[in-house]
């Protein structure tokens, strides 16, 4: 089933950003990051200069980069995994290929925003988010729950990412979690009968909803923000809050110490450092993503919401089963 679920992202080549011949130094730290560069580089080049520790930083889809970690287990090439959710983190766990590090700047992160046995830790959160053109849709005729993008007004107009972004992965478990796996399954025959369209990646559905080419989009709320710097016309809804809403995802981004790795005392301080109030920061204020540090202030409207009643280990273990379900649904998926 991993095998399955990774499947498509094989395929997918991974950026480096230093040439593919590079020969690797000593001391040098090796991230493999399955958030995109503009997101996670700012951070690597701010613990490079404070360190002084060189850093080589390898981006792919989270699935490719989980999957390479698992065939390079006998001879780890890389030393920090960073994902979009830790579903695959715990998939990862199970594999024995994540060595367990509790941080010190980690010591006050709540419940569920990192794992009790070490093997990987919260840095980040972002929200699955519905967003909208405003020049088609009227303020006061955004869909307030995810349910009521089955009406008929909304055929055609609808976007949302594959799978091969994990964070429409855990979207749809957590569905399974609320609604059972029939419940889900039945809106999502629904949705696709009233022609929701499955892209690539979370940046062609922002960006078609920004130019128009659809009305919404489900989405993670930093690509709202993206899209307002793009100067497009968007708003954003976060769904199902009014009474008896099942509340919106909240998707931790997480990272974790390859067990093996070449580095593993850097692998730490960089883990340090994506907790520490500079850290944060710079994924606040840069990738627009909800801090989980209690002593970090955001300043951008994103908490306050009512979040779904899941917890983080209820979504890995549906992940494989849920997979099974959109394959079985549409090869799209």
């Amino acid at each position: 089933m991993l095998r399955y679920a990774f499947m498509s992202a094989l395929v997918m080549a991974a950026i480096m950003l230093v040439p593919s011949g590079h020969a690797r130094s000593a001391d040098e730290l090796v991230v493999y990051s399955g958030r995109k560069e503009n997101a996670i580089k700012p951070v690597v080049e701010a613990f490079q200069k404070q360190t002084g520790i060189a850093v080589r930083l390898k981006t792919g889809p989270t699935s490719g980069l989980a999957n390479e970690i698992i065939q390079e287990k006998t001879r780890p090439l890389g030393d920090v995994f960073i994902a979009t959710e830790v579903g695959v983190m715990e998939i990862l766990s199970k594999k024995d290929v994540l060595e367990p590090y509790f941080s010190p700047a980690g010591r006050d992160l709540g419940p569920g925003l990192r794992a009790t046995h070490g093997r990987w830790t919260g840095i980040s959160s972002r929200a699955r988010v519905l967003i909208y053109n405003r020049n088609l849709v009227a303020d006061k005729d955004v869909p307030r729950s995810v349910f009521q993008l089955t009406d008929p007004k909304w055929k055609g107009k609808i976007a949302i990412a594959s799978t091969r972004e994990r964070t429409t992965l855990s979207w749809v478990a957590s569905l399974v979690a609320l609604k059972g796996r029939d419940g889900t399954k039945d809106y999502l025959t629904r949705l696709i009968a009233n022609g929701l369209t499955i892209l690539p990646d979370n940046t062609e559905v922002w960006q078609g909803v920004g130019r128009g080419e659809f009305a919404l989009g489900l989405t993670n709320s930093p690509n709202y923000f993206l899209a307002r710097k793009a100067n497009y016309p968007v708003g954003v809804i976060y769904p199902d809050q009014e009474d008896g809403g099942v509340g919106t995802l909240l998707n931790l981004n997480a990272a974790a110490v390859i067990k093996g790795g070449p580095n593993p005392d850097a692998a730490k301080r960089f883990i340090d450092f994506l907790l520490a109030p500079e850290g944060q920061r710079i994924l606040i204020d840069g990738a627009y993503e909800i801090p989980l540090r209690p002593d970090i202030i955001d300043s951008s409207p994103l908490t306050g919401f009512q979040r779904m009643a899941v917890t983080e280990l209820q979504l890995a273990e549906l992940e494989e089963p849920t997979l099974k379900l959109l394959a079985d649904m549409s090869p799209r998926w």
